[in-house]
């Protein structure tokens, strides 16, 4: 296994870019790495920390099974998450769980949806009372506590990361209080997007993401998110702003081992 030097950073972005979307996920890091932006500097305190997670990218599947199978790439004996599997190989991950005699079990599969034509985004518009503003960290605990994988002082960590050093924007009513938002992961996927039950069925999200994804276009960023399949509404939500998907392809999130809670 090769550790890659500044350079060969440089290099993967610029060859994964040609890539997409198998290769998002992978990019989405190396373009904020390679930008010197905060990366897994708490690691033993937020989210990510909490157990072992990776991104992966692979063009086949016995080139996944190679890296996988290299000494050090992964320990076999703890909790691992493998974030972003590219569907058609993940046969090659459950051999070699098999092969190591472990439990595993995919977690979630997801549409990877790209945007690449911003016609069909929403035009900002004001909204009497309200302000369309970035996320502050004093919002950290709002959007912490309505994270599907929120809740502790782990992903509170990794929340304030988000909003610290990434785009974040939000609907803002007159008391200061956000009432709908959406986020940058450290891959540089949409994320966290989540409405105030009472502020629902306004237009909000989609103008928030509209706003989001002008700005990353004008970044040079990929403007992407993970939608999972069973999600209809946020499927329907992005699809209909002109993200799209590759018919044949799913990114797997896939758990070896039991986490010990």
């Amino acid at each position: 296994m090769h550790v890659l030097t500044d350079a060969d950073l440089e290099l993967a972005e610029n060859s994964l870019r040609e890539l997409f979307p198998e290769s998002l996920k992978v990019y989405g890091y190396l373009l904020n790495i390679n930008r010197r932006k905060p990366h897994n500097q708490m690691r033993s305190q937020d989210r990510e920390g909490d157990f072992n997670i990776y991104s992966i990218y692979s063009r086949d599947r016995e080139s996944l099974k190679k890296l996988l199978s290299s000494d050090g790439a992964l320990d076999w004996s703890t909790f691992t998450l493998l974030g972003g599997v590219d569907i058609n190989h993940i046969d090659a991950v459950k051999e070699l769980c098999a092969h190591q005699n472990i439990t595993s079990k995919i977690e979630g599969i997801m549409f990877v949806l790209m945007l690449e034509d911003l016609s069909h985004l929403k035009e900002p518009e004001s909204i009497p009372g309200y302000q369309i503003v970035p996320l502050s960290v004093e919002h950290t605990d709002l959007v912490n506590s309505t994270w599907k994988y929120g809740g502790n002082q782990n992903s509170y960590n990794s929340v304030r990361n988000y909003i610290s050093n990434y785009p974040s924007w939000c609907v803002m009513d007159c008391s200061g209080r956000p009432v709908s938002w959406v986020l940058l992961y450290q891959h540089s996927a949409l994320g966290l997007l989540y409405t105030l039950p009472e502020h629902r069925h306004k237009g909000y999200a989609k103008m928030l993401i509209s706003i989001m994804a002008k700005q990353l276009w004008e970044m040079g960023y990929p403007v992407y998110c993970f939608v999972e399949e069973d999600n209809e509404v946020s499927y329907q939500l992005f699809t209909s702003l002109g993200f799209r998907h590759k018919p044949d392809y799913r990114a797997v999130w896939f758990q070896l081992n039991e986490r010990m809670v």
